[in-house]
């Protein structure tokens, strides 16, 4: 369910007031960056990761956030309080900013737009995922090459995932695979990816894919309790033949992929290291000890 309050630009308004001008570059091109935030009981999980991520992105995109980290930490945590967001979804998103229609112009546009919308999100929809597993699909969409466009920007332009997600679709299955120029596995269109083989979890190392702020604290959660993982180039051998796939994301968390090309992974189910670390994450989740309350607003 949408929140009502959305802050656009300076004010918080009701969602069917929230309006942003048609002339705005974000709409035209998809210029802007944005990020994804889970409210976990009250609190924003891995706020300042997500925050460092959203300027770093619009640092590259060759403009800047109209005001401080700190100001837009303020203004996420008011919009979840105010939307009375216990649990679920907050996304700020930066654009250029509104001005004359062509890239040329990009000089005349006025400053750039800030907004913060929060969803309610229920677990129990999302459980049942976690706990039977999805379907992917390794599609033809290849994931731009950062001679292109470098992934580790999380921009509002998505179409290459938009076109995996609709191929994926096609094929029946619930998510999609996607390979880089070079034929190694890139990531999921939403998500990250990981293997696990022998014990041993691998995920595709940074370059093709978006650095991902669940992907990082899985990695981290498996230095922490003695689990083998490694950063490295994998291509559809290695999915196909490991014990467990799955995919991560802030929303996903830890999404088991149970049949990949309509094949079953390992023996069909979701497996143990990843049930396992998806415990952890969510152990680590539910303390509180990396999330911000909303009340600090």
């Amino acid at each position: 369910m949408i929140g009502e309050i959305v802050y656009v630009n300076g004010d918080f308004v009701r969602k069917d007031e929230a309006k942003v001008s048609v002339f705005d570059h974000g709409f035209i091109y998809g210029d802007g960056a944005f990020e994804g935030l889970q409210i976990v009981d009250g609190r924003i999980f891995m706020l300042t990761e997500h925050l460092k991520r959203l300027f770093d992105s619009v640092r590259y995109l060759g403009f800047e956030v109209p005001m401080t980290l700190d100001a837009l930490r303020f203004v996420i945590a008011e919009t979840a309080r105010r939307n009375g967001l216990q649990n679920g979804y907050v996304r700020p998103i930066v654009t250029r900013g509104a001005g004359p229609l062509g890239i040329r112009n990009m000089a005349q546009l006025g400053a750039p737009t800030v907004v913060v919308m929060a969803q309610h999100e229920s677990i129990e929809a999302r459980r049942a995922k976690w706990n039977s597993g999805i379907t992917a699909q390794v599609v033809s969409v290849r994931r731009v090459a950062p001679a292109g466009f470098d992934s580790r920007a999380k921009t509002c332009n998505y179409i290459n995932n938009i076109l995996a997600y609709l191929e994926a679709k096609a094929a029946g299955a619930e998510t999609a695979l996607m390979l880089d120029a070079d034929g190694y596995v890139a990531e999921a269109y939403s998500s990250n990816v990981f293997t696990v083989k022998d014990g041993v979890v691998a995920t595709p190392a940074l370059g093709h894919i978006l650095g991902g702020i669940t992907r990082a604290t899985l990695l981290g959660i498996c230095r922490d309790i003695g689990v083998r993982a490694v950063e490295t180039r994998l291509t559809t051998f290695d999915l196909l033949t490991a014990d467990e796939v799955f995919e991560c994301g802030t929303m996903a968390e830890v999404r088991p992929l149970i049949r990949i090309n309509g094949r079953s992974i390992g023996d069909g189910r979701p497996g143990p290291m990843a049930r396992r670390l998806h415990g952890e994450l969510r152990t680590m989740m539910e303390s509180g000890l990396h999330g911000e309350p909303i009340g600090n607003a």
